[in-house]
């Protein structure tokens, strides 16, 4: 018996590095899965009609142009929405809704935010399904708690200011911390603003900014600490990777943290940080990952829900 054709659209990212990665595996035990990077246009177009049921990553002007022309033709539809999307651009707003059949956000606090800024999801069904981090990739480690982890795009949402105020502050009190920094420089004037004040701070021999990491579990292996300063994340998959290796997580708080992470370590103030630094625990947090976010759960609910849809094909649910 054939298996149904399921096909994932990501607008954003290619299939080495699209968020859906982690679930291929699984999805083509049950499905017959065609991942595609498509522009709206004919071939998306084609790929859609060639499918059972449809995935659109990413709230993009693929998923406007999808429910909006007629070529889902009633196909079970899944979009999926990230923070950007909800946060810095119009597509929620310019979706038909009716089309689409599920809402997959990672968060609680993301699906408030929908509810309240795009009100034309109405009756959608929103489903919150966490990330899901692979524990037997990110393996324990042999963290260094003096060697401190820092993950993200080099830009002003991931609050990189912060960091170096954290890290001029420890490195008073302790100089054997020193922070690495794992992500890409995506904005001028945070790159040239750093340029700038990390050797005024101190702290050129400190902080490290590494670029790009092919191999995040090695990575992560000797890091001691991840430290997020982010403003805000739907999820902070970097997060959770980090203290499946090992790493003590401490986390500003940006709204919705505590749904996601130990509220013991949050905080806002950069004495909070310090002192959560300082008093880190490497490894302890590795069993309460598993319990919340390992991969096999983010499948299993995954699997669900786009079994329901078939099941009921294309029905609101």
């Amino acid at each position: 018996m054939a298996l149904p054709r399921l096909l994932l659209a990501d607008r954003v990212k290619g299939a080495e590095d699209s968020f859906l990665r982690p679930l291929l595996p699984a999805l083509r035990r049950d499905y017959d899965v065609q991942f595609v990077s498509l522009p709206p246009g004919d071939a998306l177009a084609a790929a859609i009609a060639g499918s059972d049921v449809v995935w659109l990553e990413w709230c993009w002007d693929h998923a406007v142009w999808a429910t909006a022309s007629g070529v889902l033709a009633g196909r079970p539809c899944v979009l999926r929405l990230h923070s950007i999307e909800a946060i810095q651009t119009d597509f929620p707003a310019r979706v038909d809704w009716a089309q689409v059949h599920r809402v997959v956000v990672v968060g609680a606090d993301i699906a408030g935010l929908l509810a309240g800024r795009f009100p034309a999801i109405g009756a959608t069904r929103v489903e919150q399904i966490a990330n899901g981090i692979d524990m037997e990739r990110f393996a324990p480690g042999t963290p260094d708690r003096f060697r401190i982890g820092w993950v993200g795009h080099v830009e002003p949402k991931k609050n990189p200011m912060l960091l170096l105020q954290i890290a001029q502050r420890l490195r008073q009190l302790d100089p054997r911390y020193s922070i690495h920094a794992a992500g890409a420089f995506t904005d001028l004037r945070t790159l040239r603003y750093l340029r700038h004040a990390i050797p005024a701070l101190g702290l050129a021999d400190a902080l490290r900014f590494e670029g790009p990491i092919a191999n995040m579990p090695h990575w992560y292996a000797d890091k001691g600490v991840l430290l997020s300063t982010s403003m805000y994340e739907s999820f902070g998959m970097a997060i959770g990777e980090a203290m499946a290796v090992g790493a003590f997580p401490v986390v500003h708080d940006f709204p919705g943290a505590a749904q996601l992470w130990p509220p013991e370590c949050l905080f806002l103030a950069i004495d909070e940080a310090v002192a959560l630094i300082r008093s880190a625990r490497p490894g302890l947090y590795r069993e309460w990952v598993a319990e919340r976010y390992a991969l096999e759960r983010q499948e299993k609910a995954t699997l669900a829900m786009l079994a329901e849809l078939l099941s009921s094909r294309g029905g609101s649910g």
